[in-house]
């Protein structure tokens, strides 16, 4: 057990000493998904086994953060600054880099639950060693792997309201009960060692995610090596990404729960949820325009039109930087209660909160969440909250968020009461006719990312009453110049099985799949498909007897296109509406018109054909040093030397001028 005051240290290098001291040499270390990795420590550790190969040690962990390092060439000028204002100020975690360039060690070995999406499809070493559990069961994982150390970022015991307490904040998700479980099975042959690096670039949240400073044994603290917290700057919403967006927050019922991932689609519905509550007759004049109602029923029963006056409480397992947005806007701010008796009765109407002074009042919050990770600008929001503010978020354990099961916070009861037209919103990669998605990985088994909490909510939206599972995608995708459909007759892996299916969107509309024949999900899947795949859908449905053999596309499914797309919201975004970063961006107006540019070139050069094309009209193309001066300095191109220097230029010039910039 820890001692009531933990040995509090100021160098790395000694907190190693007294972790190895404490447990021995022989180390699996745990450490939180994301954000609440101890930087410091865990690099001190890792240099320590890299230097003593007695040391063995075993890294047990998600999404393990990284800069990106781009390849040479136009990318390289482009990024190299980027990167630098970034995460110039922020140590790298040197496990993670090693990892990736395949150096780790014998001695040492890593194993995640989620890859950084995309970073490990070609490594054979970490997809052999990657770890498939569902997020509510990861605690239970690494207890079986024999967890003996943990190390974790937290906020220091600085505020007056949580006296000799620090906040997990970032990352209570498996540390509330992983610290539990660990100290209950700690003997003196089986040592524990908790590691505590203090932060004070970390948001302190109280409730749940506070917890007493002897919790820790250890507890590194040196104010001269704080450093920013890593960030995930914004990416574009698309115009697809809008419409998908805007179909799901069709689907939002006022007085109702919210769970969303991160990324563009989970941005988007952000967007649209905000406009329709802030700027309703906009939002209803689209809304009409698309004929949402008539083509999707499912959005009539389930869903709305109005404004949030009721509001929303946030349930979700990633507290993404959109809750915020949500909450500035009014729309987070459905209440709720830490007691089921209480919370029942105000669901049914037998007691108003405005009315009552009940003191388990005082105690409502809108927004449970397992762990957060965004932009710069989200953790500027998060340190400016107001103490009023900070204290309707709760940070939680994941296993009280993701399932319906009995906590230590809340029992079934409790959890049902809350959770009131929860719409569990998820992005997925790809989605087969009979509704199975996939989201974490390829048929030939290598893993893209994870599954993390996904299929929990899925399920969890087949056991509530009222609440529904809603998964994005885009209709389709481009690889090496060619484009495919994301919606599948079939596909060899698949994340959500098709038992589980339930509404599914593409920017071309709501497919509703629960509790539908096979023959209504297969035409409800093909309907919201880009209407390129539409036929080949059809022809591999009926061959399988899946579709009535005479059934005839209508002609109001054949405009699932591009072209349709744009003009749909051209209308909203000669008004501002529906733009691409709607809450703001980590490049400069230049550096957006010289990413429009290089995305340009790198579709054109998908082909080696399109390699040849390019560089010729580049080679023809004229200098611009005028029109496109402040883009040619930022990529330090407007004084190029040596031929590579003059041909990157001339490819950058024809990038943005059929960019239109």
């Amino acid at each position: 057990m820890a001692d009531d005051n933990p040995q509090r240290i100021s160098q790395s290098s000694v907190c190693v000493d007294q972790v190895i001291q404490k447990v021995g040499k022989k180390i699996t270390l745990g450490l939180p998904l994301g954000l609440g990795k101890p930087i410091h420590f865990a690099n001190a550790l890792y240099q320590r086994a890299k230097s003593d190969p007695s040391i063995e040690l075993h890294i047990v962990t998600a999404l393990s953060l990284l800069a990106p390092a781009p390849s040479a060439g136009l990318e390289k000028r482009f990024m190299d600054p980027f990167v630098e204002r970034l995460y110039g100020d922020i140590p790298e975690l040197e496990y993670a880099r090693d990892v990736l360039n395949h150096k780790l060690p014998d001695n040492v070995k890593v194993s995640e639950f989620f890859f950084q999406a995309g970073n490990f499809l070609n490594h054979s070493e970490q997809q052999r060693n990657y770890i498939c559990t569902n997020y509510t069961h990861a605690m239970r994982d690494l207890m079986a792997l024999g967890v003996n150390v943990v190390g974790q970022l937290v906020a220091p015991d600085n505020d007056p309201t949580y006296p000799e307490q620090f906040s997990l904040s970032c990352n209570p998700d498996l540390s509330l009960d992983l610290f539990a479980n660990l100290r209950a099975a700690e003997t003196p042959d089986k040592p524990v060692a908790l590691v505590a690096e203090c932060n004070e670039k970390l948001p302190f949240f109280g409730r749940d995610a506070a917890v007493p400073t002897a919790t820790f044994d250890f507890v590194l603290h040196n104010a001269d090596t704080h450093y920013p917290l890593f960030s995930v700057p914004q990416t574009p919403i698309s115009a697809q990404d809008h419409l998908i967006g805007f179909y799901a927050s069709s689907l939002l019922k006022d007085g109702g729960t919210l769970q969303v991932g991160i990324g563009s689609l989970g941005a988007a519905l952000i967007y649209s949820a905000c406009l329709r509550h802030q700027n309703n007759e906009q939002w209803q004049q689209l809304y009409r325009n698309l004929r949402v109602a008539e083509h999707f029923p499912v959005a009539r029963k389930y869903g709305g039109t109005d404004t949030f006056s009721k509001g929303l409480y946030g349930c979700s397992e990633m507290m993404v930087d959109g809750f915020i947005y949500l909450l500035e806007a009014g729309i987070l701010s459905r209440k709720v209660y830490p007691d089921a008796e209480l919370q029942e009765q105000i669901n049914e109407g037998t007691l108003d909160p405005s009315q009552n002074e009940d003191p388990r009042l005082q105690d409502g919050v809108v927004m449970h969440g397992g762990f957060y990770l965004g932009p710069r600008n989200f953790y500027k929001k998060l340190s400016q909250l107001t103490t009023e503010q900070r204290q309707l978020i709760c940070m939680s354990s994941v296993n009280y968020i993701n399932d319906l099961n009995d906590h230590r916070f809340g029992n079934q009861r409790l959890k049902v009461a809350q959770r009131i037209s929860s719409r569990f919103i998820n992005s997925a990669m790809q989605c087969t006719l009979d509704g199975a998605a996939v989201s974490d990985g390829l048929e030939d088994g290598r893993v893209l990312s994870g599954v993390g909490g996904q299929y929990n909510f899925v399920a969890m939206a087949h056991e509530l009453e009222d609440a529904r599972s809603i998964l994005t995608l885009r209709s389709t995708r481009s690889s090496g110049g060619k484009t495919q459909s994301n919606i599948l007759f079939s596909y060899g892996h698949c994340t959500i099985p098709r038992h589980l299916r339930d509404i599914v969107i593409t920017e071309y509309g709501i497919a509703d799949l629960r509790g539908k024949a096979d023959e209504e999900v297969y035409l409800a899947l093909i309907r919201i498909a880009d209407s390129r795949f539409q036929p080949q859908l059809l022809k591999q449905a009926q061959e399988a007897g899946k579709v009535d053999a005479d059934f005839k596309l209508p002609n109001d499914w054949k405009n699932n296109t591009m072209e349709a797309i744009q003009q749909s919201l051209q209308e909203f975004q000669q008004q501002e509406l529906f733009p691409a970063f709607p809450f703001g961006c980590d490049f400069s107006d230049d550096e957006l018109k010289i990413g429009k540019a290089l995305k340009q070139l790198k579709a054109d050069t998908a082909t080696r054909t399109g390699k040849l094309s390019t560089v010729f009209q580049a080679l023809l193309a004229g200098s611009g040093k005028q029109d496109y001066a402040p883009q040619l300095q930022r990529m330090e191109l407007d004084k190029p030397e040596g031929f590579k220097a003059w041909l990157d230029r001339r490819l950058l010039l024809h990038g943005l001028k059929k960019t239109g910039i």
